[in-house]
């Protein structure tokens, strides 16, 4: 497919199987692999894969050993590897505290790709939000706003403890945007720092909800400063989407009653 822009480009989508999924066409990974090993360089691949679930460092390590030179690799990674830091705030070069499986396994991608010979770009992700038209699956707002309207009450990992947050179209321009310019280097990406409790007040207002702990540990607890993706050209925030019209537009929209 060709994507739009100032540029053309032409984005291939890779898939275990290959196949189409939402009537998006993919190539197996197979298939890309053996493409990558041939030489086919001068492209970037943004990696989407999720932590243990789909084996990413054995995928990652595949990809390295046969990638050719001009290969530019941009990696989804989370600032959950900051651990347990209250309210500082965290840049890149914060104390990196590995506190949960997934941040384990993040961190050790990036080892992966900075100590290769590739070209790569690491993207630190706040937490995310923004509903799924689609229906794969439902995001954080959406599960906000179904159980304060079916229950009540709202429940969070500790109210307390804060999070950077990003909405996912945020996320996908920055993504885009270090692929396509093939940006180097680690950033945090994220537009808001929020407790968890004020992250879901419009719901609870909305609803006359209250807002409880989920009975999860949550290790995690840290600002995040973002200011060199901002920098970089990277991040950047449209009007609508912030969490709170996002909350409110879900809501108005109704589609949580259904």
């Amino acid at each position: 497919m060709t994507a739009a822009g100032a540029e053309s480009f032409e984005v291939a989508v890779v898939s275990r199987e290959g196949g189409e999924r939402d009537g998006v066409p993919s190539v197996s990974w197979q298939a890309w692999l053996a493409d990558m090993s041939n030489g086919s360089g001068g492209c970037s691949a943004v990696w989407l894969l999720d932590g243990a679930n789909d084996e990413e460092p054995e995928r990652l390590a595949e990809l390295v050993a046969v990638a050719p030179a001009g290969l530019h690799v941009v990696l989804v990674s989370t600032c959950t590897v900051y651990g347990n830091k209250g309210d500082r705030l965290c840049a890149e070069d914060a104390e990196i505290e590995l506190v949960s499986g997934h941040a384990r396994v993040k961190y050790g991608l990036e080892q992966q790709l900075v100590t290769s010979a590739l070209s790569w770009c690491v993207l630190r992700l706040g937490a995310l939000y923004g509903p799924d038209e689609r229906g794969v699956r439902a995001d954080r707002v959406q599960k906000w706003v179904s159980e304060a309207s079916a229950s009540g009450t709202v429940t969070v990992p500790d109210p307390e403890h804060w999070r950077g947050w990003l909405h996912r179209d945020q996320a996908a321009r920055a993504l885009w945007r270090a692929a396509r310019d093939r940006t180097t280097g680690t950033f945090n990406v994220a537009s808001v720092n929020l407790t968890f409790e004020d992250a879901v007040s419009t719901v609870a207002r909305a609803f006359g909800a209250t807002v409880g702990w989920d009975g999860k540990a949550d290790p995690c607890s840290y600002r995040v400063d973002a200011t060199a993706a901002r920098e970089a050209g990277l991040l950047d925030e449209q009007p609508g989407e912030d969490l709170t019209a996002t909350v409110e537009r879900f809501i108005a929209s109704g589609s949580w009653r259904s």
